[in-house]
């Protein structure tokens, strides 16, 4: 990791997480401008990055309790550090935006983002490589703080 900080969030006002960063050395996932309703955010924006390519796209989360499922989803990764069989996926219901999780001794994320609103719309698929303790930790405390009301 260029700046020895694989996983950051930016402050907005005071104590506002307004961003969620998990990055690799050369693909970065950022997680911004959570929206939404009373205690639920279900909007986020989602953004792409690697050699070669960038995009980003508004997720809809979709379910009562928003984002706070993709929160689960990194508490489990991070809980299971030592290792699980197969795959974990977390889905949008929109299915335009797609982690899929696997475990060799370090943590292996294929994201798909998809602009699924267009016929034909673009989509981009990258991999990140995750250590499985303290960086899958701080993934899951960053994104908890953006989305949890």
């Amino acid at each position: 990791m260029p700046d020895g900080r694989p996983v950051e969030f930016r402050l907005g006002k005071v104590g506002e997480v307004i961003g969620a960063e998990i990055f690799d050395g050369r693909t970065r996932l950022s997680f911004s401008e959570p929206l939404g309703s009373g205690d639920a955010v279900d909007y986020l924006s989602v953004r792409l990055d690697g050699p070669s390519l960038s995009a980003s796209r508004q997720v809809y989360a979709g379910w009562h309790e928003g984002f706070e499922i993709l929160a689960r989803y990194f508490d489990d990764l991070a809980a299971s550090w030592r290792g699980w069989e197969g795959e974990r996926v977390f889905e949008s219901i929109e299915r335009d935006l797609r982690i899929a999780a696997t475990h060799d001794g370090h943590v292996q994320m294929g994201i798909l983002l998809w602009e699924c609103s267009q016929p034909g719309g673009w989509r981009v698929q990258a991999e990140l490589r995750l250590d499985a303790g303290e960086q899958l930790a701080s993934a899951a405390r960053d994104v908890a703080a953006l989305v949890r009301r």
